[in-house]
C-alpha cells in the first residue's frame, strides 16, 4: 500500500511517500480502506518525538490520528462492519501503531464508528480528534450543564468550533475568543460574544458579558496564551486546558487555582474513542453540529499541512486526500 511514513524523528523532511505491506487486521480490529485522513497539530508534534511518554516508535512509522473510509474486512470477533460500509474513526496511532497516512489502516472495533449519511469522507475525516478533545474538556473535566456559563479561549480552532457547538447543544451560554476573521463563524456556532484576542481585553469584556464571571473555562490554545484565565471564574469554576504536548506548556496553575477555590484540569480523548464518537455522530447526523471548515491536500503534501500547522500559517482544518 502506498503510506506516509518517516524512519526518523525530526522536521517535515522526515516524511515520505514510500510502499509498505498492507496490514491484516487482529481479534478486534477492523481493517480500512482510507480515503481522507485529517491532520492535527498531534501530529507534527507526534512527528518530532513528544509522544515519545506515551507510545514506543517503532520505524518505519505511520503517523495520523483521524481518517475516514469503508470497511475492507473485519477481524475475528467484529461483528456489524460488513465491507464496504463508511466509516471514520480515531486510529490507534496513540498506542503505537501505524496511523491513517495510508491506503489501509487497522483500527480498533472500539474506536469506529459509521460514518453519518450527511457527510463525505473529507468532512468526516476531519472530525474526530478536536471534537473528541473538545468533548472531553467540556464534559468529561468540565462536567458541563445545562445553564453554566462558558468561556472557550481559541474559538476559531477546530476544537473551540466543536466546544461552542457542544455546549449549545447542552444549553449552556458560551463567549469565546477569536480572530476577528473567526468573530462572524464564532457567533454562527452558537457564541453569544466574540471577543477579538488581539485587541481587546478578554478578562474586561467576559466580566462585561457576565460580571459574575464564568463556570468553567476551556482553553483550546494553551502555551500562557489566556493568562487570566483564573480571573474570569466565579468562585468553584474550573478551567480546562486541552492537552497540547508543546514544549514548554505546562498547562494551567494548579496550586494558584487551588489557593483560589477553584479548579483546574488537562483534557485529552481517551481510547478507544468509539462511545463518545458515536455521540458526536448522532449530533452531526441530526445537524446540530457542523464538521469545520477544512483544506483538502493531495497525500503527497502531507509536509505542507504539517508546516502550516506547527508555524501558525493555517486557517483552517487539513485533511489528506489519501485516495479517489
Amino acid at each position: 500500500m502506498r503510506a506516509v511514513a518517516i524512519d526518523r524523528l525530526g522536521g517535515s523532511e522526515v516524511l515520505q511517500v514510500v510502499q509498505l505491506e498492507k496490514p491484516r487486521p487482529g481479534p478486534g480490529e477492523v481493517l480500512v480502506r482510507v480515503a481522507c485522513a485529517g491532520v492535527n497539530p498531534a501530529d507534527w508534534k507526534c512527528r518530532e518525538g513528544y509522544l515519545g511518554g506515551f507510545l514506543e516508535y517503532r520505524f518505519p512509522f505511520v503517523l495520523g490520528f483521524d481518517l475516514a473510509g469503508t470497511v475492507e474486512v473485519a477481524g475475528e470477533g467484529v461483528h456489524g462492519l460488513p465491507p464496504g460500509t463508511r466509516v471514520f474513526a480515531q486510529s490507534d496511532v496513540g498506542a503505537g501503531k501505524w496511523g491513517s497516512y495510508a491506503e489501509f489502516a487497522c483500527v480498533s472495533r472500539e474506536s469506529v464508528v459509521v460514518m453519518p449519511d450527511n457527510l463525505d469522507f473529507a468532512s468526516a475525516a476531519s472530525v474526530p480528534t478536536p471534537a473528541l478533545a473538545a468533548w472531553a474538556g467540556l464534559f468529561d473535566e468540565g462536567g458541563l450543564r445545562p445553564g453554566m456559563k462558558v468561556l472557550v479561549h481559541g474559538g476559531g480552532s477546530a476544537v473551540g468550533g466543536f466546544a461552542i457547538q457542544f455546549a449549545r447543544c447542552a444549553g449552556a451560554r458560551t463567549v469565546a475568543t477569536c480572530s476577528a476573521d473567526n468573530a462572524d463563524r464564532a457567533r454562527t456556532l452558537g457564541a453569544e460574544c466574540a471577543i477579538d484576542y488581539r485587541t481587546a481585553d478578554i478578562g474586561d469584556e467576559v466580566r462585561r458579558w457576565s460580571p459574575e464571571g464564568v463556570d468553567l473555562v476551556l482553553d483550546c490554545i494553551g502555551g500562557g496564551s489566556l493568562p487570566g484565565g483564573l480571573e474570569v471564574l466565579r468562585q468553584g469554576g474550573i478551567l480546562v486546558s486541552i492537552l497540547t504536548l508543546a514544549p514548554g506548556d505546562s498547562g494551567p496553575d494548579h496550586e494558584a487555582a487551588a489557593r483560589r477555590g477553584l479548579r483546574t484540569a488537562v483534557a485529552y480523548s481517551r481510547m478507544p474513542s468509539g462511545e463518545t464518537l458515536g455521540r458526536i455522530a448522532a449530533l452531526l447526523a441530526a445537524g446540530r453540529v457542523r464538521p469545520p471548515h477544512f483544506d483538502l491536500l493531495p497525500l503527497v503534501d502531507v509536509a505542507i499541512a504539517h508546516d502550516r500547522l506547527q508555524h501558525g500559517h493555517v486557517r483552517c482544518k487539513q485533511v489528506l486526500q489519501v485516495a479517489e
